[in-house]
């Protein structure tokens, strides 16, 4: 499958409409209004990427259900960019962002004229600056850590390998590096080989990996990639000389197949249902003036082959019902997720 074929695929699933949810806690939608405010909302995203792009369909169809607006913007990568575009959105009228950042720190200052004029800040895996109406954050970290700790019990003692994250991806996705590497020690992970990828393509993961088909053969027992996209190249590369566990991070559907398929071993579903409906909620509360707590955490999940058959696609996940339910674990506070593995 070619890049921009896949892309176009979950483009495509990313923007299909389905039967309205019973989201709220009452059956409602989780953007309702129930102080009569119209919610103007934008969304700001760091980059071009499969998940946020789901995640902003599925926070524009709540906000449509409650008679509110909605409008995104795709930084690049671009920490200029995103702040001329969180400029640009303020001066359009918005009431409340939701703020997915390149680079945290650099786009205080446009965070802070925006908040000065009345602008509510929901933010997303922030956690400096402020104050915000909340922070959503989506749990990178665990979801590199429990993939260390899923390899040393698949493989045991067995080689492994890492692709990483460029330092260019941001601190987001970077987290899943950290959380890998510190899952790996804790659990005495053998980590023989690491490299940064330089590209978001199948085709940079099918190098990587050729690279190492070629310098370790099958003593490679496994291998874990930052993200799922870069995995899809590894069907062109293994075969019954090299064959690593392959795992990844993002549960998009191409790689669900994979692990269906026999082709991969596992992945981290983040939970782009939970994202975007305790986004839109949280916007909705932030827009009304209603007490959030500081930070609210989405919960990860590992799909594997026990359960990849239970999944479900992207293009339902509109249809499923969810209520966006709080609770305190370890002096913190998580979404409760739906049945979606």
């Amino acid at each position: 499958m070619t890049t921009r074929r896949l892309t176009l695929l979950i483009a495509l699933a990313a923007l299909v409409t389905a039967a309205a949810a019973t989201a709220g806690s009452s059956g409602d939608n989780p953007a309702k209004s129930v102080c009569g405010t119209k919610i103007r909302l934008g969304f700001t995203i760091p980059l071009p990427d499969p998940n946020y792009d789901l995640i902003y369909g599925l926070v524009a169809r709540d906000i449509k259900g409650a008679h509110g607006t909605s409008q995104k913007t795709q930084a690049n990568l671009d920490p200029n960019k995103q702040i001329a575009d969180v400029q640009s959105m303020v001066l359009a009228g918005v009431n409340v962002l939701i703020v997915a950042p390149v680079n945290p720190q650099s786009i205080q200052p446009a965070l802070n004229a925006a908040r000065k004029k009345g602008v509510k800040l929901v933010a997303t895996d922030v956690f400096i600056g402020g104050p915000y109406a909340t922070n959503v954050a989506t749990s990178p970290f665990t979801a590199g850590y429990q993939a260390a700790a899923y390899l040393k019990r698949t493989v045991g003692g067995g080689a492994v390998a890492a692709i990483l994250a460029p330092a260019f991806a941001g601190p987001v996705i970077a987290a899943r590096n950290n959380g890998f590497l510190a899952g790996a020690k804790a659990v005495g992970l053998n980590l023989i080989a690491q490299d940064t990828a330089s590209a978001f393509t199948p085709n940079e993961g099918a190098k990587i990996l050729g690279s190492y088909k070629v310098k370790y053969g099958s003593s490679l027992k496994g291998v874990w990639i930052f993200n799922d996209t870069l995995a899809l190249g590894a069907p062109g590369v293994t075969d019954g000389s090299f064959n690593p566990a392959i795992v990844g991070v993002n549960g998009i559907p191409p790689f669900i197949q994979m692990i269906r398929g026999g082709r991969a071993a596992a992945t981290w579903n983040l939970h782009p249902e939970a994202i975007a409906h305790t986004l839109a909620w949280a916007a909705e509360r932030a827009v009304c003036g209603k007490k959030l707590p500081k930070t609210i955490y989405i919960p990860v999940t590992r799909v594997d082959k026990a359960n990849a058959s239970r999944w479900v696609s992207w293009d339902k996940l509109g249809s499923l019902p969810f209520s966006v339910k709080l609770r305190r674990v370890g002096g913190k506070t998580y979404v409760r997720l739906g049945k979606n593995p």
